[in-house]
């Protein structure tokens, strides 16, 4: 590929990574003012443990069939039979596929809510007496909220592949403020069941508000978004349902990970599951802002190079979406794992939030970090096979994770670590699932002359290691004899302002330090972005 042709396509793919980190920002630090809100209220204890519990399944179950069936299994032929011109047959499989994701998750919510005994046992069997009994009616009153996010994410989908991020990427921020608004509101009369009222009224409005959008795009193609049945004889119904299992059966895999870390968290003390839900929500707003962003950014550009049968752009795309991972997901890591109590507290630490939830919920941040880079990849090699139509592969690979997670936690929680054990075997887990998918879908690019070869990824891996090695000097060297030193806060664990102005501080110093000597070394993504940031 001519090296104009590809500057342009990577100069594309980062403008909207852009656009979705900055939506996503905007949503995430709402999420977070939603967490420091349940945290005041709540703390790390039996009260957010029930929540935590009961959310679980309906979360877990809303996320299978809707945002990830969606994005890897609809939103790849959709967006392909579009790019070919074929826009009334993308729409009618559009229209189709809401009325059957609708009838689906209407029955998964019926059995949910008659199933809510035994699912809790699954997810939480330490709880006994009140305790599970709470859990179940939290669980059965929040099912429905699986219908309400399940269809947001099949609008989102469209939106995603069409490219109007902002929308796509702003429409979360109104769960997170129904959740707040219940809180505060509700707390007084209704307890910790104010945060269920709270997630049925934002999934509802999270659907509604992107439900506009997504119909005036079909009538901008001249079509209906609502114009006919279920469809099931129609062969793109059928092939969106034979990608559709693959994806389920992968997503359930993997996110399996998570019921086996809160049911033996919750053999733990008290507070464990609580602790690695605010530690994994905490990890999860750079992974949201800047893994999810880059692997969005780039699935449409890879549905639409697939179907059009361009394998060098496709590589080029892949290759741009794994290097703003390990570009911009680098300094993260290595930031959050040094300023992890700081960050907790400057977050969560206030009200019920005491100096025990602290310790508990940085030493499971830290271990969290570590698999940031593996989660990226991971979201973004997963997208690469669906936009193939391949959904079988992923599927492979997810169950041997999920058993090394597995083994990993039975091994980890019985260490010093305890509950932070089971996020370091999440992370070591996603990092070893990352580099099998890459080894397989390079494997079948080679095929087709469009493998990415190993210089291109170890050449921007040792600038970046660079780059990160520059960051932990400056750290170190301003928490010894720069804030440490001459400011006397060193650890800053006593008072908020200490905390946020080392965090703030050191932050700031660090990425500034990892930025300008990555610039200097002239990694393409960092040169790529800046412009962009500036304007």
């Amino acid at each position: 590929m001519p090296e104009a042709k590809r500057n342009s396509s990577g100069g594309d793919i980062v403008r909207g990574f852009a656009h979705i980190g900055t939506g996503t920002l905007i949503s995430r630090v709402s999420g977070f003012a939603r967490e420091v809100v349940t945290a005041a209220f709540f703390g790390a204890g039996t009260s957010m443990d029930i929540f935590v519990a009961a959310f679980t399944i309906p979360n877990l179950l809303c996320r299978i069939l809707g945002e990830t069936t969606v994005e890897s299994a609809f939103m790849p032929l959709f967006r392909g039979l579009h790019a070919r011109g074929e826009t009334k047959r993308a729409w009618r499989l559009a229209s189709r596929t809401l009325v059957n994701l609708t009838v689906a998750l209407v029955v998964v919510v019926l059995v949910g809510v008659a199933a809510a005994p035994l699912l809790v046992r699954v997810v939480a069997h330490g709880f006994t007496g009140e305790v599970a009994e709470s859990a179940v009616f939290m669980t059965r009153l929040m099912f429905p909220f699986g219908l309400f996010i399940g269809l947001a994410a099949l609008m989102g989908a469209v939106l995603l592949s069409f490219r109007r991020y902002h929308v796509y990427s702003l429409a979360p921020v109104l769960l997170n403020i129904g959740i707040i608004v219940a809180v505060l509101t509700l707390t007084g009369r209704l307890s910790y069941v104010s945060l269920a009222v709270g997630v049925l009224v934002g999934g509802a409005l999270q659907f509604l508000v992107q439900l506009p959008f997504v119909s005036r795009l079909a009538a901008g193609d001249g079509e209906r978004l609502l114009r006919c049945g279920a469809g099931l004889k129609d062969k793109d119904v059928r092939h969106v349902a034979t990608l559709s299992g693959p994806v389920v059966v992968a997503a359930a895999i993997q996110r399996m990970g998570v019921i086996v870390d809160r049911t033996i968290a919750s053999f733990l003390v008290p507070g464990s599951i609580s602790s690695l839900y605010y530690s994994f929500r905490l990890v999860h707003l750079p992974y949201a802002i800047l893994a999810l962003a880059a692997g969005r950014a780039v699935a449409p550009a890879l549905a639409e190079q697939h179907a059009l049968g361009r394998h060098g752009e496709f590589k080029e795309t892949l290759l741009s979406g794994l290097r703003m991972n390990l570009t911009f997901l680098t300094p993260v890591v290595l930031l959050s794992v040094w300023l992890a109590r700081p960050i907790v507290g400057v977050v969560y630490q206030r009200g019920a939030f005491d100096a025990n939830d602290l310790a508990m919920t940085a030493s499971a941040l830290a271990m969290y970090s570590t698999g940031l880079l593996g989660m990226g990849a991971v979201f973004l090699l997963v997208r690469a096979f669906a936009a193939k139509l391949d959904t079988k592969t992923p599927v492979k690979v997810a169950v041997l994770a999920f058993f090394l997670n597995v083994v990993l936690n039975l091994l980890l929680v019985r260490t010093p670590l305890r509950h932070a054990g089971l996020a370091l075997a999440s992370s070591i887990s996603f990092s070893v699932h990352a580099i099998i998918l890459y080894m397989l879908l390079n494997r079948r690019a080679a095929a087709v002359g469009a493998a990415i070869r190993p210089v291109e990824i170890l050449t921007p891996a040792f600038k970046i290691l660079a780059s990160g090695a520059a960051l932990i000097v400056v750290v170190w060297a301003g928490d010894a004899w720069g804030i440490g030193g001459w400011l006397g806060i060193r650890f800053a664990d006593n008072l908020l302002a200490q905390r946020l102005l080392r965090m703030v501080v050191t932050s700031v110093v660090g990425g500034v330090t990892y930025l300008v000597t990555a610039s200097l070394l002239g990694l393409a993504e960092i040169r790529l972005l800046l412009p962009r940031a500036r304007r």
